[in-house]
């Protein structure tokens, strides 16, 4: 009877595509409720609503390849992720009207394909199919993961999954077979991943790592051809990329003032907080901060670890320090940030790290007094102890998500918990005090945008904000004093030129409105409200030269078109 029951669980759970299907319908479940959401204006915005006219051309996939995801003039990008500009560039498809819904269905559907190869790639490294299906699950809602499902722009970390562990897979079938289909398939996705999101560098150096770790160093030298070949093909294939993306970049790094072992020297102590979240997932935040990080959830899951570690039996010592491995070189870059800003810690960016602690708890193995209990009672109910375990925390993680998700909807409540985890991050209030004058909060902005000032008196755009606010209360010297404070911190945000140029257009100073449109494009030049202002003012002074000129320049850089412009151009044509 034990048996029958025991094949029918199997067949419901594990059998066949069953397990790929409760995976699925377990994160559809837990995330559902973000297909709803709006945008959050952290990139978000820029990259699904500002963007949503370039990615729905699909004559631009050549163009996403030779830009930053950010559509950077030349030289100033950042980060060159052109294979995530091509899923939004399939969201747009679907029309201006559901390019929010889709970006955030494709966020889901990401995040469960990941998943679903996580399960395979447990399997393939020999973890019992019952263990890496709960890994799978647990993993699947675990809180930290909704940084990167319910916030549309964490998908970068999910996308790089699907690539990460595909390579991973057929790395360890090149391994076991030494054939070329392995190999050639591996490069390949290692190569997707690389054009994904840069962390995916590291992904050679764990599998270095793997190769010293399980396999005999007498071996490797007797039969190093292989080894030869891996590393051959991954130079190659890092050359290219490194390459093409100084080409769009021109820097090595993301940032020109990035000093690297300093800052992972300095953010360093941000790993205790992270692994708490993976152990403890309690104190979460949307936009974190080491100041206002707690350490003490992170103390307690080091505790945990080291006492199971003692107490554990048949160690798999191979299996925990390659966990330690996978976990330590993938969040190994999450740890270089500029030195110019207060360095924060997005969740998102612990999601493929954190796997590797399913590797480390594999190899802890069972505690000890564990098999004094087994003695004593009957075997197959320990292994429903644990299953119920398995379930608990599935249902905690779950709730937690479900409720943490909320954070996400729109983009006051995103930011109003920026500020409530992070209060010490002037970024958090400046932003919040955007979202509070975007809803027409005036009061609340300024407030906001001040208490950023007082934390840091050169925070980047809250002098511009403060500007805006006292424009709109045609406070026009005061405006224009806060524009000149934010300038001369910022003389690259040309933002402020087109807040100028407004401002001077309302004071009656047409000349100097001109003059501040003319220097935001020569700082931006795809800027398109400064296109279209220069020439809806030379088109109404009948200026048809100059408003050609400018109608021209939009079209040139990919602006939709007014109708008086595309009007404009259609009579220039004969």
């Amino acid at each position: 009877m034990d048996n029958n029951r025991k094949n029918q669980y199997q067949g419901i759970f594990l059998d066949s595509w069953h397990p790929f299907l409760w995976i699925a319908s377990l994160i559809f479940l837990v995330y559902f409720a973000t297909l709803f959401f709006n945008v959050v204006y952290l990139d978000d915005d820029v990259l699904v609503v500002n963007h949503y006219a370039f990615n729905k051309n699909l004559g631009n996939i050549p163009a996403a390849f030779g830009e930053d995801i950010f559509r950077n003039p030349p030289g100033e990008g950042s980060f060159y992720r052109p294979v995530e500009r091509l899923t939004f560039m399939f969201d747009a498809q679907f029309g201006q009207g559901a390019i929010v819904f889709m970006s955030h269905l494709s966020n889901m559907f990401l995040h469960i394909i990941s998943i679903c190869l996580l399960f395979k790639l447990l399997l393939k490294m020999n973890i019992k199919k019952e263990t890496a299906f709960l890994f799978s699950l647990i993993f699947g809602v675990h809180p930290l993961t909704a940084q990167t499902v319910a916030f549309i722009s964490g998908r970068n970390d999910s996308l790089l999954a699907i690539f990460i562990f595909p390579a991973w897979m057929f790395f360890l079938d090149f391994l076991e077979t030494q054939k070329g289909k392995p190999y050639i398939w591996h490069l390949t996705f290692f190569a997707l991943a690389l054009f994904t999101k840069e962390t995916a560098v590291v992904l050679a150096f764990v599998c270095v790592s793997y190769i010293l770790i399980f396999i005999n160093f007498k071996k490797i030298i007797s039969n190093y051809k292989p080894y030869l070949f891996l590393l051959a093909g991954w130079g190659s294939i890092l050359s290219v990329w490194f390459l093409v993306r100084r080409s769009v970049l021109h820097t090595f790094l993301a940032n020109a003032d990035i000093q690297a072992i300093s800052s992972i020297m300095k953010n360093s102590p941000a790993l205790i907080p992270a692994i708490g979240k993976i152990i403890l997932p309690i104190r979460l935040s949307v936009f974190p901060i080491l100041k206002d990080m707690t350490m003490i959830y992170g103390i307690i899951a080091l505790t945990i670890l080291f006492l199971w570690f003692i107490f554990s039996k048949n160690k798999n010592y191979r299996l925990i320090l390659f966990g330690v491995s996978w976990f330590g070189l993938f969040i190994f870059l999450t740890l270089i940030k500029p030195e110019s800003t207060t360095p924060e810690f997005s969740e998102n960016r612990i999601y493929i790290p954190m796997f590797g602690f399913i590797f480390l708890l594999s190899g802890f193995g069972k505690i000890s007094f564990w098999d004094k209990i087994k003695k004593k009672i009957d075997p197959e109910f320990s292994k429903k102890i644990i299953i119920a375990l398995g379930i608990i925390i599935i249902i905690i993680f779950s709730s937690i998500t479900m409720f943490r998700n909320r954070h996400y909807r729109n983009r006051v409540s995103f930011w109003r918990n920026a500020v409530e985890t992070s209060p010490s991050s002037p970024f958090n209030h400046m932003n919040l005090g955007a979202m509070y004058y975007m809803d027409g909060n005036s009061d609340e902005a300024e407030k906001e945008f001040e208490k950023a000032l007082e934390i840091n008196s050169q925070e980047p755009m809250a002098r511009n904000n403060l500007g805006l606010i006292y424009m709109n209360r045609n406070e026009f010297q005061k405006a224009e004093e806060e524009y000149d404070k934010e300038l001369l911190l910022n003389p690259g945000y040309f933002v402020t030129y087109g807040n100028k140029a407004i401002l001077y257009e309302r004071m009656g100073r047409i000349d100097d409105s001109l003059d501040a449109w003319r220097k935001a494009l020569e700082i931006n030049p795809g800027y398109s409200k400064a296109l279209r202002n220069l020439f809806i003012y030379y088109h109404k002074k009948q200026d048809k030269e100059e408003a050609i000129r400018w109608a021209k320049e939009s079209e040139i850089r990919g602006i939709p078109l007014l109708p008086e412009m595309q009007k404009l151009l259609n009579s220039s044509a004969f």
